[in-house]
């Protein structure tokens, strides 16, 4: 069945699909942009492309959106040997449609009428308004005349398919600039706090929460050994997604969509190729050669890294009939009222506890006359007001909390478990509030009080 191939963005709350072949570069927003005087059309500004000057549209004015602030990035488009570039807020994967999912709904005569087709790809309840850039152009009265033969990026020409070049989205972190394919990402945006739970190796961060998934991001320590540690945590994330699976990687800033010729890229075992994560290099004059990363070795670092979650019961309004008590630890947990035994104000004599990927309680007070652990669930440098005492099995243990956020009755909340990296499983309930529903992952204490992580002086 034929297909065709677009590229995903966003203005606003509108999700538009470009035709890829019309597609140069994909970048954030110039610095360098020149406001045009105002004249009530589109013509956000002027800027400095590949030594042409290129007009930036910024179509929130004819959409009637809210124009406070200026879209982050743009594309840059070609079409009829003009050029010009589109204003967008997020920048999204290059997705292959079916021709049949392609209709047309508006059947204007207007040449200039830009929007005429819709698309809804298969299995996405997701509509995409089909932007046709020259009659864009023509209508905004905005582009330039590409100068010589145009060479117009293909963006979904993957690694794996014969041609004369790749097309690699290239970002920067920690001072070097790093390319994947970029059909392999989904979605880059601002990190978002990162949910930790026990029990994940040292290849993975933590967990957010995006379009119903939950995305493992990469621990940056990954790429030691070939990138210097960063000095302070990236603020971007891009989302890697493949086969249905997702992989966050974090990363300081955003560069460009591109088509690299095939002969550029250098294909190794040595030097930055010798490290497990890094396939290639791209030496592109000045500066350090770019690190072209193994898509595949960096899939496989997270093997169930986030499927469309799906509930491992039945996810139908399943209330629970535990009630539970929400704190905040530097992450908001639920702790299940069966198991809490007393909830202290924190003594003289407290070993303060630091948050650490085992679990392991590191910290400790006393606590009727013995030695409690104490376990710290959130980053370090939380302040400790309460200390939550648990019990299971026989076996007590203390989790050191900012403070307590709100109680849910029983039968408030709904309770879906899901499944977590490594097979296990990890549950949440959600509850409603006057703001709106909100979710909380539930702490088995189980986790806590497991033989081997507590010692002896925890038992009765």
């Amino acid at each position: 069945m034929a297909t065709r191939h677009y590229a995903q963005v966003r203005i606003g709350p509108l999700y538009l699909g470009i035709a890829a072949s019309h597609v140069r570069h994909a970048l954030p927003r110039p610095a360098d942009l020149q406001p045009m005087p105002p004249g009530g059309g589109p013509l956000a500004g002027v800027f400095s492309y590949q030594g042409q000057a290129v007009p930036l549209i910024d179509l929130r004015r004819w959409l009637n959106q809210p124009a406070d602030t200026d879209c982050p990035y743009m594309v840059v488009l070609a079409a009829d040997g003009r050029l010009a570039a589109l204003a967008v807020d997020a920048i999204a994967s290059v997705r292959e449609i079916e021709a049949a999912h392609i209709e047309q709904v508006s059947h204007s005569e207007d040449t200039d009428h830009f929007f005429r087709y819709v698309a809804r790809p298969a299995g996405d309840d997701k509509i995409l308004n089909l932007l046709e850039p020259e009659r864009l152009m023509r209508r905004a009265q905005a582009w330039s005349d590409q100068a010589g033969t145009p060479t117009v990026n293909d963006l979904p020409g993957a690694l794996a398919a014969a041609g004369d070049s790749v097309s690699l989205a290239t970002f920067e972190l920690s001072g070097r600039v790093l390319a994947l394919p970029s059909t392999l990402i989904a979605a880059v945006l601002p990190c978002p706090p990162l949910d930790t739970v026990f029990g994940w190796n040292g290849q993975l961060a933590g967990v957010i929460h995006w379009r119903g998934r939950e995305v493992y991001v990469l621990n940056g320590a990954m790429f030691d050994g070939v990138l210097p540690a960063p000095a302070v945590l990236p603020p971007l994330l891009a989302v890697l997604e493949r086969d249905g699976r997702c992989l966050g990687v974090r990363l300081d800033r955003t560069l460009a969509v591109a088509a690299v010729p095939s002969g550029q890229i250098q294909y190794g075992t040595g030097g930055p190729c010798a490290h497990a994560l890094v396939t290639a290099t791209v030496t592109l004059p000045p500066g350090p050669p770019q690190l072209v990363l193994d898509d595949a070795a960096l899939m496989a670092l997270c093997p169930q890294a986030s499927q469309a979650s799906t509930p491992s019961a039945p996810a139908a309004d399943t209330r629970s009939a535990d009630a539970y008590i929400v704190c905040d630890a530097g992450v908001e947990l639920a702790l299940p009222m069966a198991s809490i035994v007393t909830i202290i104000v924190p003594p003289a004599d407290m070993q303060a506890p630091t948050f650490n990927a085992t679990g392991a309680p590191d910290g400790s007070c006393t606590w009727q006359g013995r030695m409690l652990p104490l376990v710290a669930l959130g980053p370090d440098g939380v302040p400790i007001e309460r200390i939550v005492v648990l019990e299971h099995g026989a076996r007590q243990v203390g989790v050191a909390v900012r403070n307590l956020v709100t109680l849910v009755p029983a039968h408030a909340a709904i309770k879906l478990s899901y499944r977590q990296f490594g097979g296990g499983t990890h549950t949440v309930i959600t509850v409603d509030t006057p703001a709106g529903q909100a979710s909380y992952r539930v702490l088995d204490p189980a986790t806590l009080t497991a033989p081997g992580v507590l010692s002896s002086n925890s038992l009765r």
